[in-house]
């Protein structure tokens, strides 16, 4: 089978597709052929080693997918024909998956391949960020950070959902006119974020803040954030780690909460619990994947080089011709 591979660390032209043999599932197991695949920063940072914990090379990389289950180890559970999305730590970006029952979520027949394959790391990523980690309630005002990205326009609809004010901060005028459609309250540049938030809040400052960049961004952002503020770190992509001074914290009576959709895995009800909240919204159409391009498969290269751009919008996925 056709399968994406890193063959050393680096840049783009260590990923090729390469042919490899197709996976065999154990007792239990079942086999999707895949049609569409996410593509998410973290696939660069493995390709680049610097992923914490990623895979060595030679490896199939791939999160997240979208497909149609082909042989099953449970056909009470998954029969064959079952169109789903499957969520793993690797191993996806192929012709051809094998996956646990657990790890495979059922698509309603509203959703393509593609949006399938866009839904499981960041909207999951966003609700629980937002809600297992963030405790959010309704009527508090949320700062999302990168609110064109997937994480990002993930988290302004389910905030929105959620019964949030959102100031969504995003680099380019077109994104955020679009953050603006999904339902964020104010969309403004990096650089006018702590003010829209204090005049939205009288003040005060935001409740909430969802931080995928780091560094600068970060900092400031405590800077923002009032008395029992909770921020949330979901990503780096800045590259720049910011220090915290845990004595501000401490007199300032602010938290810093980090969430990695690894930690979810290990609690099957609350995704189960969390999955059928998320697919009820999108079956009603008031959440929808916000999916910026499509790529071929074959071009998984320009599928890397544009996850790592900042003029990209919502989800790269790579679909199957």
């Amino acid at each position: 089978m056709k399968a994406a591979q890193v063959v050393g660390f680096g840049g783009v032209d260590r990923i090729d597709v390469v042919d490899v043999p197709p996976p065999t599932p154990a007792a239990g197991d079942v086999l999707v052929r895949v049609k569409a695949c996410g593509l998410n920063y973290s696939d660069t940072l493995q390709r680049q080693g610097r992923y914490l914990g990623g895979p060595k090379p030679p490896f199939v990389p791939g999160m997240e997918a979208a497909g149609i289950v082909e042989h099953s180890g449970a056909p009470g559970v998954l029969p064959i024909g079952t169109r789903v999305a499957l969520v793993a730590s690797g191993g996806l970006h192929a012709e051809w998956a094998v996956a646990r029952p657990a790890d495979c979520i059922r698509l309603p027949d509203s959703m393509s391949f593609a949006e399938g394959a866009a839904f499981p790391i960041q909207y999951l990523t966003a609700y629980h960020a937002l809600t297992t980690v963030g405790h959010a309630t309704a009527g508090e005002t949320v700062v999302v950070h990168a609110a064109g990205g997937g994480v990002g326009t993930a988290a302004v609809q389910i905030a929105r959902l959620l019964g949030l004010a959102v100031v969504a901060t995003a680099s380019t005028e077109e994104k955020r006119a679009r953050t603006l459609a999904l339902g964020a309250t104010r969309a403004v540049g990096y650089g006018e974020f702590a003010e829209v938030a204090r005049d939205l809040t009288g003040g005060r400052g935001p409740d909430l803040i969802l931080d995928s960049i780091g560094g600068e961004v970060l900092r400031r952002s405590l800077g923002v954030l009032p008395a029992l503020g909770r921020l949330v770190v979901v990503g780096a992509t800045s590259g720049t780690l910011a220090s915290i001074d845990t004595v501000r914290l401490l007199f300032g009576s602010q938290a810093v909460l980090g969430f990695h959709l690894s930690a979810l895995l290990r609690y099957p009800l609350l995704v189960r619990e969390s999955v059928e909240r998320l697919l009820g919204w999108v079956e009603q159409g008031s959440l929808r994947m916000q999916i910026g391009e499509e790529i071929a498969f074959a071009d998984i290269r320009r599928g890397h080089e544009r996850i790592a751009s900042r003029e990209r919008y919502g989800k790269i996925v790579l679909v199957w011709e």
